[in-house]
């Protein structure tokens, strides 16, 4: 349309007048119809005429073209993810539609809402440890696309079973650590001697733990660690006891851990 040359859009305005005029002349009567065409001849109508035509055309384009536009891809800022429970993150999604237009006009679902949910603004919260699939889905005039992110939620270890098996022989503690998870990454063994004074004792080069001595019961305990957090020993069961009765000249007692992942 050459919006320039008004003489084409006048041209256009009697045509579509003179159509106008035809159809009213099915439901009315001369008269009236004179009447109208008196009207519509007028300058004044003429132009309010052509203005509302070029609004209906404006609009009709407009549709087209809207509706003609669709969803080529859409990515995610993350397709991996770790949380810990708890824990909250936000995701952002970007779509690219066929006109090179972007939005982040997305639908959010989670695979798996036990362990992770996602809200309308892309923050993942972490509920239990597993496993999900967020997906970021937009649609526009049938066509949708999609993009997932894998979430792990990993949860702080639950506890440990401990036991010691204690020999007359050289004044050894055997001690056994042994964590509900598999994913440890760190056990921190601790003895509370008689006087009430915590030893956190380090391994030597022959992997042996040394408390130093004191005659009494000692409390030994752990702390188990992994990436998501730390478990201390809060249960009856987590405590243990050994009795010392002998005291080394070289004044420490010798406390073996043979395996503490065992």
């Amino acid at each position: 349309f050459d919006i320039i040359n008004i003489r084409r859009w006048l041209k256009l305005a009697d045509n579509l007048k003179e159509i106008i005029l035809n159809l009213l002349s099915i439901f009315i009567d001369d008269t009236a119809l004179e009447n109208i065409r008196s009207k519509l001849t007028n300058k004044k109508f003429r132009i309010i005429f052509i203005v509302f035509i070029l609004c209906i055309i404006f609009i009709v384009i407009t549709y087209l073209y809207l509706s003609s536009i669709t969803v080529t891809k859409v990515t995610i800022s993350e397709n991996v993810l770790y949380m810990n429970v708890n824990d909250s993150q936000t995701l952002t999604a970007t779509v690219l539609y066929s006109n090179n237009s972007i939005s982040d006009k997305v639908i959010w679902t989670s695979s798996n809402e036990s362990v992770a949910t996602i809200d309308k603004n892309g923050i993942v919260y972490a509920l239990a440890k597993g496993t999900t699939i967020i997906t970021a889905q937009a649609s526009r005039n049938n066509t949708t696309e999609t993009v997932e992110c894998e979430i792990t939620v990993q949860a702080p270890p639950s506890g440990y079973s401990i036991s010691v098996q204690q020999t007359e022989i050289d004044s050894y503690a055997y001690i056994y650590v042994t964590p509900y998870e598999d994913d440890i990454t760190n056990i921190q063994i601790y003895g509370k001697s008689p006087s009430g004074e915590i030893f956190t004792p380090n391994k030597d080069k022959e992997n042996l733990y040394h408390f130093y001595s004191e005659c009494g019961t000692w409390t030994i305990y752990a702390s188990v660690e992994n990436n998501a957090g730390t478990y201390e020993a809060n249960k009856p069961e987590d405590f243990v006891t050994i009795e010392v009765t002998n005291i080394f000249s070289t004044q420490s007692l010798t406390d073996d851990i043979l395996d503490i992942f065992q």
